[in-house]
């Protein structure tokens, strides 16, 4: 049963409020005043907060790890602050997260037996997968959904537009060292260009979603956004292109009528305005890329298969509860989320997985082409989205924070809304 305090809405409240001027109107001066303690902060930090320092760290601690250790202590030390201060009447919880809690046990079981009962070298060793796993998946997922309709527009925006800066400003202090490959890869030792290209595409996505919303958001779209791009191409992350381009073209797809159209207008806008800057150069680099996808000459693209093609047998050898939580002839994670998840817990742990994939999916459709759900729920969803496309090639189950806590956030805010609106007939309450 989904709990929520009673919502006002005021109908003239801007986008910079996410059309609830008045919902929390006797909190104002606590959010104000603690941004950084905020639901809002808590899901920024959490969506890209770790490589948006990356840059600072590899410049002023290159060799120590001391930096980047310190940044996720301050993240978690935030998630934990905000959700500390929160009323708790501003705290909910929704039975549609139960499919995601239940699988958590399952592949936590999973993982103590392999590790501590079977002695399975789990790479990194066990002290980071579970921190990692405990931590930033599921830690930060369960307290970040519980704080859904406590984030605020103005909050996510503030922090996003931060962060990006910071972001740009760390790969700028490194810019001596970020080609240092033959092929000219974006890379440092803090942050590699697969994490490169994600963390520049979640911004590019933030950005496309506000874009044209405010003034201000327009101009700092304007000039953000072309640098973001860059740090995409140059990052030659396969991942990044399609993940990204995947969820963007599902986001435009689900919009209705007219948002669709300007969508799409906006793209190519957008598109006109990068070919006439930079003629073909940047699709050149794109197309060249993912044209070096290949099982016979790429030697990522040839691991990769190999990795899926072992996961596949474990789960054949063990179909109904699985055996194994990494590829047992790389010891590694197969790089293919679901493919982990059935080897690991079988046709029957996986079950609630695909429960919680079916409500995620459910949710993005809803919210996107709802139209009324905060910046906060559509932004949750794209990246949802693209951590789904990402999960065919690319992370692991106990490390895709990412890909937790959109999902639960996803689910979150369709159900959770969807709960308390059902039962509030007042359309100022449903005109959300």
């Amino acid at each position: 049963m989904t709990h929520r305090a009673n919502i006002h809405y005021d109908p003239s409240a801007g986008f910079a409020r996410g059309g609830a001027g008045r919902r929390f109107a006797h909190l104002r001066g606590y959010v104000d005043r603690r941004i950084w303690f905020s639901p809002a902060a808590a899901f920024a930090l959490a969506i890209c907060g770790v490589y948006a320092f990356a840059g600072l760290v590899n410049k002023f601690d290159p060799e120590g790890s001391t930096g980047s250790i310190l940044v996720r202590l301050v993240i978690v030390l935030i998630t934990i602050g905000s959700y500390v201060l929160l009323p708790a009447k501003l705290k909910s919880s929704t039975a549609a997260l139960i499919p995601m809690k239940l699988f958590f046990v399952l592949y936590t079981c999973r993982l103590v037996e392999n590790i501590y009962l079977s002695s399975i070298s789990i790479s990194p060793g066990p002290m980071m997968v579970f921190s990692v796993f405990f931590v930033t998946g599921v830690g930060a997922t369960l307290i970040i959904a519980s704080m859904d309709r406590a984030i605020r527009n103005a909050d996510l925006i503030f922090v996003m537009n931060t962060l990006c800066v910071i972001f740009l400003i760390g790969l700028y202090l490194n810019r001596d060292v970020l080609f240092v490959s033959q092929d000219q890869r974006m890379t440092l030792d803090k942050i590699n260009p697969i994490a490169m290209g994600h963390t520049a595409f979640a911004f590019l996505i933030y950005f496309f979603l506000v874009l044209g919303k405010t003034k201000k958001l327009t101009i700092q779209s304007a000039i953000l956004g072309p640098l973001l791009l860059l740090v995409v191409v140059f990052s030659r992350s396969r991942g990044a292109y399609i993940a990204g381009a995947g969820a963007l073209l599902v986001y435009i797809l689900l919009l209705k009528g007219s948002k669709r159209v300007f969508a799409i207008l906006g793209a190519l806008v957008v598109a006109m305005a990068i070919l006439a800057s930079s003629g073909v150069e940047l699709i050149d680099v794109v197309i060249a890329r993912l044209q070096t996808i290949n099982v016979d000459a790429d030697q990522s693209t040839m691991i990769r298969s190999q990795l899926f093609a072992g996961a596949w047998s474990q789960f054949l050898e063990s179909p109904v509860f699985g055996r194994y939580a990494v590829e047992m002839r790389f010891n590694f994670y197969p790089h293919n989320i679901y493919l982990e998840s059935l080897m690991a817990v079988g046709a029957l742990g996986s079950l609630p997985f695909a429960a919680h994939i079916a409500l995620a999916l459910r949710s993005t459709v809803g919210i996107i082409r709802s139209g009324k759900f905060p910046l906060a729920a559509v932004l949750a969803a794209v990246l949802f989205i693209r951590e789904a496309i990402a999960g065919l090639a690319s992370g692991s189950l106990w490390g895709n924070s990412l890909f937790w806590v959109t999902s639960a956030l996803t689910i979150s805010f369709w159900y959770g809304y969807q709960g308390f609106l059902a039962k509030n007939r007042n359309p100022e309450i449903k005109a959300y």
